[in-house]
């Protein structure tokens, strides 16, 4: 499917292996498991602790594996192109893209008295503050990273974006795209504020952007994995 420049086509990088009805089961797979793992992990530690959030996102990700492992089992054949192009791109131009609307919106709303003046912008970071380094951080850390990055975007990327490609109908992938970062942005409400989740839909569309151009998960994974990096880094260097 030919077209102009700047538009993302959809043939030849999203007709996905997995029909749309088997996409949305794996997605809903992903949000009951992943509850029914957080659940169970905030049973195994006093509330409100760092470690009753570590178990929380450890057991949450680990009972998401099932879903993971079925979709590459059944992605196996959709190879991805030029991974670390992509990726590079994508992480140049979106990350500072994100991060800078981010910050001009956290500082206007912070003047306008509608934000706290902390820049710590989502529940993780704040979490990561509280107390001494242990061992229930680095279980957050590794899960906010890697765990998230896998999960996250085999979720929003790897099943959702296809879906919404299907749903909507259009000639290019960039309807998709903002469906799905909307979506992506609002799953973050009450975990971060405003601004953040403006910044992460800022982020979610390069993400998506670097799954229609690659081809696959891998080059958002890694995006996404060294962003959140970047974000605990932050706080290490500066909070702690």
């Amino acid at each position: 499917l030919k077209t102009r420049h700047s538009a993302l086509p959809v043939r030849g990088y999203l007709d996905p292996s997995i029909t749309p009805t088997m996409a949305v089961l794996l997605s809903a797979a992903i949000f009951l498991l992943g509850g029914f793992g957080a659940l169970l992990g905030s049973k195994l530690a006093p509330q409100e602790t760092t470690q009753s959030t570590a178990w929380m996102y450890a057991l949450a990700m680990i009972a998401q594996i099932p879903v993971v492992i079925a979709y590459a089992i059944l992605r196996k054949r959709c190879g991805s192109r030029h991974i670390g192009t992509v990726a590079v791109i994508a992480f140049i131009v979106f990350v500072p893209m994100a991060l800078a609307t981010a910050a001009v919106l956290h500082g206007i709303l912070s003047l306008a008295g509608l934000e706290p003046p902390t820049s710590l912008g989502h529940e993780t970071l704040v979490n990561l503050t509280v107390g001494p380094w242990t061992m229930s951080k680095w279980v957050i850390v590794v899960c906010a990273t890697i765990g998230a990055g896998i999960f996250e975007e085999v979720l929003y990327r790897g099943l959702i974006l296809p879906t919404f490609v299907t749903v909507i109908g259009s000639k290019t992938a960039w309807s998709a795209i903002i469906a799905t970062s909307l979506f992506f942005a609002a799953m973050h409400i009450g975990v971060a504020p405003i601004s953040a989740l403006v910044g992460l839909f800022v982020l979610s569309i390069g993400l998506c952007w670097a799954r229609v151009k690659s081809g696959g998960v891998i080059a958002p994974i890694l995006i996404h994995i060294v962003f959140n990096t970047m974000n605990i880094a932050f706080v290490y260097s500066t909070h702690l």
